[in-house]
């Protein structure tokens, strides 16, 4: 990993989700860009009224990256003009190896999606990997979850949890099924448990051989995003990984 770029404005959100990648960053050794947008100012203005309105901008974002508690030399501030939800994700998209939003900014509530209309822009339209982090959350992850199903999105979030391995993070793999078989014994050559845990692992084979622990988890009778999330809140994870 060598590129994490922030989504930064005046909120909290923001603030956390900075101090959360600039401490991941640290311990993977990525550079971190605190990003902030202008966007273009409505009706005729001269080139002097929006050179002072980014005059104004970069002196506010470095005031709210020192209000996160970050030391000046941690991070890259960095200003665009353009509509935030779609210059991060290009931004992204194009020099990033991971994009870390708050759940919701300083625009306000959040939206159908319990989450702030950059965040469902990533969530739609980027191809870089997406970190959304709650408020109140600063730690870098160590206890990961992570939603396999043989899929190739799947794979790829395999891959991308194992370049955390410098974090030497535990890992729960959890893949939600319907059985073929309602009860088996565990001895029994039908047993639908061991055959989902013996794929997992196969799955998870990548991160084993990074030296990653692994421990397989096979769920029933519930919907894949349930089940992951009553694993991680069971697990008390720091981190849940899903593929697209």
């Amino acid at each position: 990993m060598h590129r994490i770029i922030v989504g930064m404005d005046a909120s909290r959100s923001a603030a956390d989700a900075l101090g959360w990648a600039t401490a991941l960053a640290r311990r993977v050794g990525a550079a971190v860009t605190a990003l902030n947008t202008v966007e273009n100012p409505r009706g005729r203005v001269t080139p002097e009224v929006v050179e002072g309105l980014l005059v104004e901008r970069r002196a506010a974002l470095a005031d709210w990256i020192a209000q996160a508690g970050i030391d000046e030399g941690a991070v890259e501030p960095t200003l665009r003009v353009g509509d935030p939800r779609e210059v991060l994700v290009s931004q992204a998209d194009e020099d990033a190896d991971l994009l870390v939003l708050g759940r919701s900014g300083a625009a306000g509530e959040p939206g159908f999606l319990h989450l702030g209309s950059v965040v469902e822009q990533a969530a739609h339209h980027g191809s870089t990997p997406l970190a959304v982090v709650p408020q109140g959350w600063t730690t870098p992850p160590e206890r990961i979850v992570v939603g396999v199903d043989g899929s190739a999105e799947s794979s790829a979030a395999i891959e991308w949890v194992r370049s955390l391995a410098a974090l030497e993070p535990s890992v729960v793999a959890v893949q939600v099924v319907e059985p073929y078989l309602e009860w088996t014994p565990t001895v029994s050559p039908d047993n639908w448990r061991r055959d989902v845990e013996s794929d997992i692992e196969s799955w998870c084979a990548p991160l084993s051989d990074a030296g990653i622990s692994v421990i397989p988890v096979a769920q029933r009778a519930l919907l894949p995003a349930s089940g992951i999330l009553g694993v991680a809140t069971a697990g008390a994870a720091d981190l849940v990984v899903v593929g697209t």
